[in-house]
C-alpha cells in the first residue's frame, strides 16, 4: 500500500479527532494501515513489527466502545508516547506512516479518506442508541495476556494455551456490559475469567469458573450461537453435541467432530439444527449424568430424529459418576485422565 503525504493542504482549517469521526469510522481509519476492516477478535499480524504468524486482534472496549489494535507481543515497546501492544486508529496511522505529529496525523486521514468524496455526516453513537426502539445488550472485555493461574486452571483437562487461542478464547480484567436494564455495568474480573468471542454479531460468552450462580456466566448469545461451527468440517462421519466449551474442546483433543450448545435449555432453531445435522451421519448429543442433563440430551435428540429420522441419539456418562463429581467429559478427564473417557467413548460406537 502506497500513501503519500503533503503538507500543502489547500485547506488547514480547524478539525480534530472527533470532526474526522463525524465522517469516518475507526474501522474506515485503521484501513489505512491494515488494507482491510478490522473485524474484532480476528487474529491478525502487526504491521509495526516483523511478524509472520497471525496473533494480534482488535478489541472494542469502555463504555464508549474504542477500537484499538492489541499485541501482547509488544507491550513494552513505545514510539514516542505511543504504546504498539494497545494502539488506537489514530495513533496507529501515525506511527505506521512515521507522521512527525497529530496535525499531520489527522490532514493525512483528511486528505485520503474524506477530501473530495463528498461523504455525508455520519449519525453520532448516542443518537443511533437513542433512536433505537429496541437496545440489545453489548458485551465489551478488555483481555489480558495468558499467565499460570490459567495454565493451572486448563491443564487438567488436556487444554493448551494453543487450543484457546485457536478457539478465540481470551482472560480477561475487565468486562462491560451496555444497554443492560439497569444501564451501562462496568465490573473488574481480577479471578480467572474467559470470554468465549467465536460468535457473529460481536456476540460473547463470559466464564467464570469460580462464581456462583448466575454471575458464573455472561452472555448475550442467541440459541442459534453454536459454539465450533465456524472450524467444524464441511462434512463427516459423526458429531458430537455437547453443552459446554470445556467438554467440546476436550472431546475435540480426542480426535472428534463437536459443537457445544449455550446451555441445556437453548435449543437453536429448526432451520440452524437441520443445516447442521445433515451433515453427518450420525449425532450424539452428550449432555451431563444428572437427570436434567440427561432429559435434556434425549428430547434434543428426539427433536432431531422427527426432523432427520434415524439421524440423532442421546448419550451421558454413567449415573454411578455422579456421586463422584464426574457429570460430563471434562470432569472425567480431569478427575482420571483421557484413558477412560476414550474407553466410554469406544464402547459407545463412537469413533475415535
Amino acid at each position: 500500500m502506497s500513501y503519500n503525504y503533503s503538507d500543502n493542504l489547500e485547506e488547514r482549517g480547524y478539525f480534530s479527532k472527533s470532526r474526522i469521526l463525524e465522517y469516518v469510522s475507526q474501522e474506515d481509519i485503521f484501513s489505512l494501515v491494515f488494507g482491510f476492516r478490522p473485524v474484532e477478535f480476528e487474529y491478525v499480524k502487526s504491521p509495526f513489527r516483523d511478524d509472520s504468524n497471525p496473533g494480534c486482534w482488535f478489541e472494542y472496549s469502555g463504555q464508549n466502545g474504542k477500537l484499538r489494535f492489541k499485541d501482547f507481543g509488544s507491550t513494552d515497546r513505545y514510539i514516542g508516547r505511543v504504546n504498539l501492544g494497545n494502539i488506537d486508529c489514530f495513533d496507529a496511522v501515525q506511527v505506521y506512516f512515521k507522521l512527525s505529529n497529530f496535525y499531520q496525523t489527522l490532514s493525512f486521514i483528511k486528505k485520503h479518506l474524506i477530501d473530495g468524496k463528498n461523504l455525508p455526516k455520519r449519525v453520532p453513537i448516542k443518537l443511533l442508541k437513542q433512536s433505537a426502539k429496541k437496545k440489545e445488550v453489548e458485551i465489551l472485555i478488555r483481555a489480558r495476556p495468558f499467565i499460570k493461574k490459567d495454565k493451572e486452571f486448563w491443564e487438567k483437562y488436556g487444554i493448551s494455551r494453543q487450543n484457546l487461542i485457536d478457539d478465540k478464547v481470551f482472560p480477561t480484567t475487565q468486562v462491560t456490559l451496555l444497554n443492560t436494564k439497569k444501564g451501562n455495568l462496568t465490573f473488574v474480573t481480577s479471578d480467572v475469567s474467559y470470554a468465549f468471542t467465536d460468535f457473529s454479531g460481536k456476540r460473547k460468552k463470559i466464564y467464570r469458573p469460580n462464581q456462583k450462580g448466575k454471575k458464573r456466566f455472561v452472555t448475550n448469545c442467541k440459541a442459534d450461537d453454536i459454539g465450533n461451527i465456524r472450524q467444524l468440517i464441511p462434512y463427516g462421519k459423526q458429531l458430537v453435541v455437547t453443552k459446554s466449551y470445556k467438554d467440546c474442546r476436550v472431546l475435540r483433543n480426542q480426535g472428534l467432530n463437536s459443537v457445544w450448545l449455550q446451555n441445556e435449555g437453548m435449543r437453536p432453531s429448526i432451520k440452524s439444527t437441520i443445516e447442521l445435522c445433515k451433515r453427518f451421519e450420525d449425532v450424539i448429543v452428550f449432555y451431563d449424568n444428572d437427570e436434567v442433563g440427561i432429559q435434556a440430551a434425549q428430547k434434543i435428540s428426539q427433536e432431531i430424529n422427527i426432523m432427520l429420522p434415524n439421524k440423532s441419539r442421546s448419550l451421558h456418562l454413567p449415573v454411578s459418576m455422579f456421586e463422584r463429581g464426574i457429570t460430563d467429559p471434562a470432569d472425567l478427564v480431569g478427575l482420571d485422565g483421557v484413558t477412560p473417557l476414550r474407553q466410554f467413548l469406544t464402547q459407545n460406537q463412537i469413533i475415535l
